[in-house]
């Protein structure tokens, strides 16, 4: 169907004002009403000759046939991250070798397009056009439509498609934190992401390789021999202990639903979980993933590079707004799991009740297992205490959230007299924070 545009309205619209005002002017002037017939006839032919213009005009515009439109994207999306979409747009058999068009594509409500909509001028033959888009929320995404407005040769009028293109992308964990973990491990610049090294026992005779010296390593650890013969301090790498199980817990129960201004916790859980998954692939440790709310959700079992497996069982979870069944997972998680293992539990703690559960569930464990609680605190409750009150409201409020950090100390501090490892940890910090642990109890051999 065609649409008439601006320019054929406001021209329109103007000629017709003149024509009733001279036409008014001709009808009450007796002295030239012998006028009148002439200038309605040549009013009558001005509109008809715009429109039959405009007529011919429309007949420039490509059909929907004329348009043959691809769309090349990566499949796989790292979440909050832009990445490049390109359109592939080729135009077969048009009259006019380029026309103005108006393009945008499929959009979605987690989404933002950097680059569209298009603006401009398409040619005949294949147009490349390229945006890029971020998505905020993890899961499988389907791109099904191009939407494009088509203006003939003079703007008068335009005709409006919507060409399938349907395209697929799944949207995984922040996996740009895990190719940077990677690189500064090659480097041996992991102290740019706050972790930190940890002096190992007894197991400095396991030599794994030489590198080159850096501010954080020890000195009884510099080879001379090395170090003469290639002019600069070279140090000696010692592994630690292998063929470890890790597993990790990660609640998607109602605590979990917080969001921050960008994510919710359950993404910083996963996004953790699966950056300390590289690092214990780095150390040839199993590594396992267990998803639950009130129900077991993902299980994958225990094996050496299972990262892949682990992405691909975590990226569409979502929050779910029901009570966890922390017993339904742990006794799950017995009947799977029989070696002893580094049982990484990540949640929330907010409430008496889950407190108690966490704590009888965990502390059982002590002796099979090793079990590590990592809760995430709430940014806004953390930094409430930084100021001082300024009003009696705000004072009260203060009074309330030092309560509720001195009962989650205190329920700290039995979860740790029962064997369990603890670390309360902002969002923002969790990656480096969980890390520093994992490397700590792999260099006291805890496990």
């Amino acid at each position: 169907m065609y649409y008439p545009t601006n320019r054929f309205w406001l021209p329109l619209l103007v000629l017709a004002s003149l024509s009733a005002l001279v036409a008014g002017m001709l009808h009450f002037l007796q002295s030239l009403q012998i006028y009148y017939d002439v200038a309605r006839i040549y009013i009558l032919g001005a509109h008809g000759f715009w429109i039959a213009l405009a007529v011919v005009d429309a007949i420039t515009i490509p059909g929907r046939k004329r348009f043959r439109i691809e769309r090349k994207l990566d499949r796989i999306f790292s979440q909050g991250f832009r990445h490049a979409v390109e359109l592939l747009i080729e135009v077969r058999g048009s009259l006019l070798r380029g026309f103005e068009v108006f393009l945008s594509d499929h959009e979605f409500t987690e989404s933002r397009q950097y680059g569209m909509p298009f603006k401009g001028e398409l040619r005949r033959g294949i147009n490349r056009l390229s945006y890029r888009m971020r998505i905020r929320r993890r899961g499988k995404y389907e791109f099904q439509k191009i939407y494009l407005s088509c203006f003939s040769l003079l703007g008068l009028s335009r005709r409006i498609y919507r060409i399938p293109c349907h395209s697929e992308v799944r949207v995984y964990p922040d996996l740009k934190a895990i190719s940077r973990y990677l690189l500064l491990a090659r480097k041996s610049h992991l102290g740019l992401m706050g972790i930190r090294k940890f002096r190992r026992r007894g197991g400095d005779q396991e030599f794994e390789r030489l590198r080159d010296y850096t501010r954080d390593d020890e000195f009884r650890h510099i080879d001379w021999k090395a170090t003469a013969r290639n002019q600069r301090l070279i140090v000696r790498e010692y592994e630690m202990n292998r063929n470890q199980s890790v597993v990790f817990l990660v609640d998607c129960g109602r605590t979990m639903t917080a969001t921050d201004e960008s994510r919710s916790y359950l993404d910083y859980a996963i996004n953790g979980s699966l950056l300390l998954t590289a690092v214990a692939e780095r150390q040839q440790d199993r590594v396992g993933f267990l998803a639950f709310s009130n129900r077991v959700l993902r299980y994958v079992k225990p094996a050496r590079q299972n990262r892949e497996k682990i992405i691909q069982a975590a990226y569409d979870l979502e929050p779910e707004y029901a009570e966890s069944d922390y017993e339904g997972a742990f006794r799950f998680l017995n009947t799977v799991l029989r070696k002893r293992s580094l049982l990484i539990l990540l949640t929330t703690i907010i409430d008496d009740r889950t407190a108690e559960m966490v704590q009888a569930y965990l502390g059982t464990l002590s002796g099979k297992h090793l079990p590590f609680a990592v809760m995430l605190n709430a940014p806004d409750l953390h930094h409430s205490l930084d100021q001082p009150p300024e009003t009696i409201a705000q004072a009260y409020f203060q009074a309330g959230v030092a309560d509720f950090v001195l009962w989650k100390e205190e329920l700290y501090q039995k979860l740790r007299n029962r064997g369990v490892l603890v670390l309360d940890s902002l969002p923002e910090d969790l990656n480096a924070g969980m890390i520093n642990e994992y490397l700590r109890i792999k260099a006291r051999n805890l496990l």
